[in-house]
């Protein structure tokens, strides 16, 4: 299994973390390496504070940067 199939669930992260992420359509780590920003921010249940914490578990897997690669 490759990082951007991983489940967010199977990461160890805050199980309410990985709830409003699901409650997104957001369950996999690839799921969120191929959203954009704005479609992100359209999304019910986003919110600034989940932002922040997804970009400290990116950074923790080493995906950040490529993230942010991403969005431009």
């Amino acid at each position: 299994m490759t990082t951007f199939d991983k489940y967010l669930a199977a990461l160890g992260i805050d199980a309410d973390f990985v709830k409003q992420a699901k409650g997104m359509g957001l369950e996999t780590v690839g799921d969120i390496m191929d959203i954009k920003l704005p479609d992100l921010r359209k999304k019910k249940g986003f919110n600034y504070i989940w932002y922040s914490v997804l970009l400290e578990v990116l950074e923790k897997q080493g995906l950040l940067n490529e993230f942010q690669r991403r969005q431009l």
